[in-house]
């Protein structure tokens, strides 16, 4: 799940950090990347990403978000090794979905198939 925010709204940016940090404490067993203050691969906007293992932890995390992403947009997508279905046909959208940069994806997903950060 990739957690969008704007970095040209400062609250927003807390707001986002906050949330960053509120996951590493309340979730220690999922991945949780890097955050990014500005646009980063084929994102139009600021993104961290948090990677979940399993159903269980999906359905967890992903409640959890509905009440607290706040002014944040969310990507949820499925890890399959095709960058271009995973987020476009795959893709699902918690608050408001955000244009992708789909020449990127498609040229990412023929380089290295499913190996990138943040995706």
């Amino acid at each position: 799940m990739l957690v969008y925010h704007m970095p040209s709204v400062p609250a927003q940016v807390q707001y986002a950090k906050e949330l960053h940090e509120r996951i590493r404490r309340e979730f220690p067993e999922l991945h949780i990347h890097e955050f990014y203050e500005k646009a980063v691969g084929p994102h139009p906007t600021a993104v961290f990403e948090v990677d979940t293992f399993n159903p269980h932890q999906t359905g967890a995390f992903f409640s959890w978000l509905v009440v607290h992403r706040g002014p944040c947009d969310v990507l949820i997508h499925p890890n399959i090794g095709d960058l271009y279905r995973e987020h476009t046909e795959l893709a699902t959208w918690m608050g408001r979905k955000w244009p992708l940069d789909d020449d990127r994806l498609r040229n990412r997903t023929t380089l290295k198939k499913g190996v990138t950060v943040p995706h």
